[in-house]
């Protein structure tokens, strides 16, 4: 009795903890030795497993992206993971699907590693199929199965029920959009016990992968999982995934030792030396020494990132970022090229500030007011300041009424943003989905925070909609001709406003707080003469950031129609904030009174 109560114990204590079970039970073949070791977890294993773990405790569930830069070891934790639920648990389904015929069977030789030389192994029943079924002849086993199969095949696993669903390399999948939407059919509803991992490294732009991993990202705005100063893992507020991104140099093997302090010293020399820029002209610091003060980097790993680039990717920094990335953008290679190079959009990123406030926009007894949310769409980065003169860029996008109830494609968010004219710093934004009739209504509760700023409505999609409401309420808009208001973007004026933002944003009359038009920026092309987000990812902001790039040159510095200065105002209009502030209502900040 005393025996059964302990095997019981520890059957116990490997459900509850996984990394035990590895450690105790899990074998697996070391890539680079070739010898079996067990499984204990390297740095990036141990942030995915914090990760799980505290999805797991918060939701009941894990609904995983995982980018990864290569041999990590992302399938092998996956893999031991859900071998662990499968072979200890009864009624149990794993659903492995390997890229490509030869991945699909080193996974199964992983599994079949793990049953061998597991120490408390479940009995097993025959198989000619790539599967491990825990189950007897005599139907007294676990009736758990751990099936693997590869995505040539589109149609499978569609025929089973799946509580642990890995997608290995997805971005590699053929048809991969098609065999994902009929493999997640599989899955329980929510909520139930039941995991899915996504995962793979890049491949460019234009899969379900990269459009999915851009979704869950969010373009960086909320994070989930951070250590020591780095974000590892971020939400989605709309979404069930979280996306965990491990860089190379969380890898300890990504390393490469001096051979003499010669070979040290004139590393440190190439490290240290300034190079030419030539799309900014001017000199500067090496990527290398940026990311070393960055992430902390030891001359180690800078030293094997060199080798790396040279000798592993043939001299293509492009193809080293995309294998073995330090951050989630420079992981897709766009077909295209990259409108706004990397150098200059980390150069940017590093001038955003956080919000001082974020909330959402709404109207409380006429007067405009901020309803602090971290989940909100407006963003305050600068109070308003009566007598400034401010202008909006409007990009109206899709509204939310356009949304195609057959296939659920949701369409692009709408973006504001407003600027000050005197520095061209961008002082607030609003980005999100709204009823495209409801967009006029929106910029004037912004505008009226903001002296009624004059504001440049793009004239695309439902554009017309909103200056024909705008005029309505007599408020003041940008006019390409007298009674002609809006901004009309054409094969002509798209170059202008691209290279409007480039030029502007580089020599500072741009000042850009928001990191999330830095993330657009990035991943903005131009391809075949045509620019254009790439495929997955958004572009409003760098609508609106570039059409501010024409309104810093077109807009007097001050407004000679803005009826605030020496005149009586309107009851609709706004008044000093400052003398007037008013107690708020619970639960909301008031800016300006309307």
């Amino acid at each position: 009795m005393p025996q059964t109560n302990t095997a019981e114990n520890i059957l116990e204590r490997y459900l509850d903890d996984y990394e035990l079970f590895a450690e105790e039970c899990i074998t697996i073949r070391d890539h680079n030795t070739s010898k079996l070791l067990p499984l204990i977890f390297n740095k990036g294993q141990k942030i995915l497993h914090a990760v799980s773990e505290k999805m797991k405790v918060e939701k009941g569930y894990i609904r995983i992206m995982l980018l990864k830069a290569r041999r990590f070891g992302g399938s092998t934790y996956i893999e031991g993971r859900f071998y662990k639920h499968t072979s200890l648990n009864f009624n149990r389904s794993t659903f492995i699907v390997g890229h490509e015929e030869d991945s699909t069977s080193t996974l199964y030789a992983m599994a079949t590693l793990m049953q061998e030389r597991n120490p408390v192994p479940p009995q097993t029943r025959k198989s000619n199929a790539q599967e491990l079924i825990f189950d007897t002849n005599d139907g007294k086993g676990l009736k758990s199965q751990y099936r693997l199969a590869t995505a040539r095949n589109i149609h499978a696993g569609k025929s089973q029920g799946i509580h642990y669903l890995h997608a290995s390399e997805e971005a590699m999948w053929i048809k991969g959009g098609e065999l994902l939407s009929g493999l997640l059919q599989c899955v329980p509803d929510l909520p139930t016990d039941t995991e899915i991992y996504r995962e793979s490294t890049a491949n460019g732009y234009g899969n379900s992968f990269q459009e999915d991993v851009f979704k869950a990202y969010c373009e960086g705005k909320y994070p989930y999982y951070e250590q020591d100063g780095i974000i590892y893992a971020w939400y989605n507020p709309k979404s069930d995934y979280i996306l965990v991104f491990i860089p190379w140099f969380m890898h300890e093997r990504y390393v490469k030792s001096f051979e003499s302090e010669k070979d040290k010293r004139e590393f440190v020399e190439r490290l240290n030396a300034q190079v030419f820029n030539k799309d900014k002209m001017v000199w500067e610091d090496s990527e290398g020494k940026r990311l070393k003060k960055k992430f902390t980097l030891t001359l180690e790993q800078l030293y094997w990132r060199e080798y790396a680039i040279e000798d592993k990717c043939r001299g293509s920094i492009e193809k080293f970022r995309e294998n073995y990335p330090s951050t989630v953008e420079e992981a897709f290679l766009s077909k295209g090229t990259n409108v706004f190079p990397k150098d200059l959009c980390d150069d940017l990123e590093l001038l955003c500030k956080e919000p001082r406030l974020t909330g959402d926009v709404v109207e409380r007894m006429g007067k405009s007011k901020i309803k602090p949310s971290p989940h909100g769409h407006f963003s305050l980065w600068e109070k308003p300041i009566d007598e400034e003169t401010y202008f909006l860029t409007v990009d109206s996008a899709g509204g939310v009424k356009d949304i195609d109830k057959q296939d659920k494609v949701e369409p692009d968010p709408s973006c504001i943003d407003v600027w000050k004219r005197g520095t061209g710093r961008q002082v607030a934004q609003w980005h999100g989905h709204i009823d495209y009739d409801l967009i006029g209504d929106l910029v004037e509760l912004i505008g009226n925070m903001f002296n009624r700023g004059r504001a440049c409505v793009e004239l695309m999609n439902h554009g017309y909609t909103v200056v024909a409401d705008l005029n309505r309420k007599h408020y003041p808009l940008y006019e390409t001709r007298d009674d002609d208001p809006g901004w009309k973007t054409t094969k002509k004026t798209k170059p202008q406003m691209v290279d409007g933002l480039y030029c502007m944003a580089r020599d500072g009359d741009l000042q850009i707080m928001s990191k999330q038009t830095i993330s657009e920026m990035r991943t903005f092309v131009e391809e075949d003469g045509k620019f254009n987000a790439a495929s997955g990812c958004h572009d409003e902001r760098v609508d609106t950031g570039g059409m501010a790039s024409q309104m810093m040159r077109m807009l007097p510095y001050r407004d000679k129609s803005d009826t605030m200065r020496g005149k009586k105002r309107r009851p609709h209009q706004i008044s000093n904030w400052r003398d007037k502030m008013q107690k708020p209502d619970e639960g909301f900040t008031e800016v300006m009174v309307g």
